[in-house]
């Protein structure tokens, strides 16, 4: 196109987009949910609750897969018994194309678990060859509640 074509206009088509730029791959494989069986934990006594993830597969590749849960620092729930681990990791396997899976993550509750509403972060990761390298990553985020 040159100057006058800039100005004047030109009789060419503008050329449309191919069908394979439609077509680009995801960034993210996975669909995600989180639930949690019972809905919620009893303050003040020693209990636990499964917090349930769902991830599903939807891309059309094999992949191995892993989830994350983080809870917050300085309260009194936590992935053990004395409430002292906040952080939790569950290394899934390979996961094949269109096929789900639920990872329950324990979380515990003492006599000292004030009544409160506790967020919980979870990232499920696509790993390469090993659990070291990432390929991608979904996060998502959650609401515990202790009454």
């Amino acid at each position: 196109m040159g100057f006058w074509d800039s100005i004047i206009g030109s009789d060419e088509k503008p050329q449309e987009p191919s069908k394979s730029d439609s077509s680009k791959k995801s960034t993210n494989p996975f669909s995600v949910s989180l639930k949690f069986t019972p809905l919620r934990l009893t303050a003040m006594k020693k209990n636990s609750v499964d917090l349930v993830v769902k991830v599903k597969n939807i891309s059309p590749e094999t992949h191995l897969v892993s989830a994350d849960a983080l809870l917050p620092q300085n309260t009194m729930v936590g992935f053990d018994e004395a409430c002292i681990n906040k952080g939790s990791e569950k290394r899934v396997g390979e996961l094949k194309a269109g096929d789900s899976i639920d990872i329950p993550i324990r979380i515990w509750a003492n006599n000292q678990t004030k009544a409160a509403n506790y967020g919980i972060e979870v990232t499920v990761y696509s790993h390469y060859i090993g659990y070291d390298k990432v390929l991608s990553y979904t996060k998502k985020s959650i609401s515990l509640r202790a009454v």
